[in-house]
């Protein structure tokens, strides 16, 4: 689960440096690769380039 604080998401990416998000298509997205969003004002997200 990615995680909602910013503080957070360095320790995220660091365990999973070696790991590959997707969009699912079975859920309805667009299928491209996710990337972390990190938001000091907001929530972090995943999200794609081709969404």
């Amino acid at each position: 689960m990615l995680p909602l604080e910013a503080i957070e998401l360095d320790a995220f990416r660091h365990r999973h440096e070696h790991d590959t998000f997707w969009c699912g298509l079975l859920l309805g997205g667009c299928g491209g690769q996710l990337t972390t969003k990190l938001y000091t004002d907001r929530v972090c997200s995943l999200s794609s380039r081709t969404c």
